[in-house]
């Protein structure tokens, strides 16, 4: 994948009840993977949404090791003790990025994995689609 492919998905306004992280991951499957992923209709959005996201991402993915390209990033915020927030994983410029969105970062973001601990994110694991 190129930077350039990922970056017109960077200052993505974050809206809680319109676009929020896993909003982002859907467009991301669609637009660069030709993936379509539903998720819930009625899935809970806000702090409920965030708490719940770990569960409801599970059936679309299986753990790996091994990351690549467009894979799911489940990731647990700092004083949660669940995995409530979602991204991309990408290997661009030699290392891991996740490309994700938040109310703290208010737009879409890309960041390289060894720095999220600095943005309070604990990766609590990679996912390959199924």
């Amino acid at each position: 994948m190129r930077l350039a492919d990922v970056e017109r998905f960077v200052a993505i306004p974050y809206d809680e009840r319109e676009f929020d992280c896993a909003d982002l991951v859907v467009l991301v499957q669609r637009a660069l993977f030709g993936r379509t992923v539903q998720l819930p209709g009625r899935r809970p959005r806000g702090v409920e949404g965030q708490a719940a996201l770990g569960e409801l991402s599970r059936p679309y993915g299986r753990r790996t090791d091994t990351p690549q390209d467009g894979d799911l990033v489940l990731m647990v915020e700092h004083g949660q003790k669940r995995p409530g927030h979602a991204g991309v994983f990408f290997f661009l410029a030699y290392e891991g990025w996740v490309l994700h969105t938040n109310e703290r970062n208010g737009c879409s973001v890309l960041h390289r994995v060894r720095e999220l601990p600095d943005f309070g994110l604990r990766i609590e694991g990679y996912y390959a689609w199924v």
